[in-house]
């Protein structure tokens, strides 16, 4: 019976607080080792591991209806090469492209829409909630003056996933697809890597969420990952001074 009394308290409190928003402005930490540099061709410089290295921003705006989370201050870096170009070649350098987050919850639906980018081309998709299997414990930790409590799963590399949320802003949500956790969630800390709230913000009005474009299509998840199968497969071209070659893909083995 309590848990059902619990339940409901969450529920009325979110109602009450559909006419408000807030915002709330995370920070990730990704921890790179040696080996996953080692695998880029030609060596790793120190101003390539620092651009990797550099802590990723990120925003979640809640306005009781939808909610974005999305990548912030992400810009494309050029480092530039220590090739001399001539006549007939140009090193352009290495360019570093971010991988830019956005997805859309939609809490009266039920379901999420996500950003993802194949060749320059922006794709959407949308999907329900799902339920990620959690434990919950007794711990309780202090977080940016907010009393958070603690809950975790253990992904298929067994590692473990901690979440700390709070229930004393009462709305339930998270970053990236965290639906299903009853609070708010501050902080996400794992072995690779660890997200943590830096600022919370609160508004009196109920803030403007911008949708979808409407000139971006949607597809399936299946079609994604064939659209990024494709795009792997190696192209010819040519180049200003009229010379022909073959680009190849890459891929470096993530960590995380």
């Amino acid at each position: 019976m309590k848990y059902f009394q619990f339940y409901f308290l969450l529920v009325f409190c979110n109602c009450l607080y559909a006419q408000k928003s807030i915002k709330i402005t995370y920070e990730q930490k990704i921890f790179y080792s040696d080996a996953f540099f080692s695998q880029v061709p030609g060596g790793a410089s120190e101003e390539f591991i620092a651009a990797f290295r550099k802590p990723k921003g990120f925003e979640l705006t809640h306005n009781g209806d939808y909610s974005l989370f999305k990548s912030v201050n992400e810009k494309e870096k050029v480092i530039p090469s220590s090739e001399i170009s001539t006549s007939t070649t140009v090193n352009n350098g290495t360019i570093i492209k971010p991988f830019n987050v956005w997805i859309l919850k939609d809490f009266t639906k039920q379901s999420f829409i996500k950003s993802a980018e194949v060749v320059g081309q922006e794709y959407y998709l949308e999907q329900p909630f799902t339920i990620e299997e959690l434990k919950y414990d007794k711990r309780v930790k202090l977080i940016d003056g907010y009393k958070c409590l603690s809950a975790y799963s253990i992904n298929e590399a067994n590692d473990t996933i901690q979440y700390w949320y709070t229930q004393e802003i009462p709305i339930i949500d998270g970053p990236f697809l965290i639906t299903t956790i009853p609070g708010l969630v501050l902080s996400v800390e794992s072995k690779k890597k660890v997200l943590y709230v830096t600022k919370i913000e609160f508004f009196d009005k109920k803030l403007v969420i911008d949708g979808v474009n409407k000139k971006t299509p949607f597809i399936t998840e299946i079609e994604l990952q064939n659209k990024i199968q494709e795009s792997r497969k190696p192209k010819s071209y040519t180049d200003e001074f009229g010379g022909k070659h073959e680009s190849n893909t890459v891929i470096i083995k993530s960590e995380n």
